[in-house]
């Protein structure tokens, strides 16, 4: 009785969280219609958008990993204003192993924290990260730790601005 009572009770919820069901717009009468119809639209929220597929072919791409998360000064003519905490994705070119390189991210992470103190790398103003300086500041760094062909792309995989008052 249990059992039945837990899959009534299921099959219920499930139904109620399926998704909305709408009414459709009356449609327009017409001389050829004898009266209003009830007609009824399900919209549903069908998963599998080509970016969501994309996310997921890099986030099981074998030789791409996520380094931790990268703490970068962000300054304005010198003066402090805030900090971003960065996530880089490398992806490591074929005939690497991967597994070494990995392995060695902690000495990467300090040499990039480094290259991060010594290089201006936020935009005009102070206020947000220069994307595309970052890169290039620490495709270089990586490429002396690694070696220059060890790598086959640096990105930004996101990253969050804290400013100071």
């Amino acid at each position: 009785m249990r059992l039945f009572l837990a899959f009534v009770f299921g099959l219920a919820l499930s139904v109620a969280l399926s998704g909305p069901v709408q009414a459709a717009p009356p449609a327009e009468e017409s001389s050829s219609s004898s009266g209003s119809s009830n007609r009824f639209l399900a919209l549903f929220n069908i998963a599998g958008d080509e970016e969501e597929e994309e996310e997921v072919e890099e986030a099981d791409d074998p030789r791409s990993f996520t380094m931790p998360a990268i703490v970068a000064p962000l300054s304005d003519n010198g003066r402090l204003t805030g900090f971003a905490y960065v996530l880089v994705r490398v992806r490591v070119a074929a005939g690497n192993d991967i597994w070494s390189i990995q392995e060695n991210a902690h000495y990467a992470l300090d040499a990039l924290v480094r290259a991060a103190h010594r290089h201006d790398l936020s935009a005009p103003g102070g206020q947000v990260l220069d994307e595309d300086v970052a890169v290039e500041v620490w495709s270089r760094v990586l490429g002396e730790i690694y070696g220059e062909n060890a790598l086959e792309r640096v990105e930004i995989r996101d990253f969050d601005v804290r400013l100071i008052g």
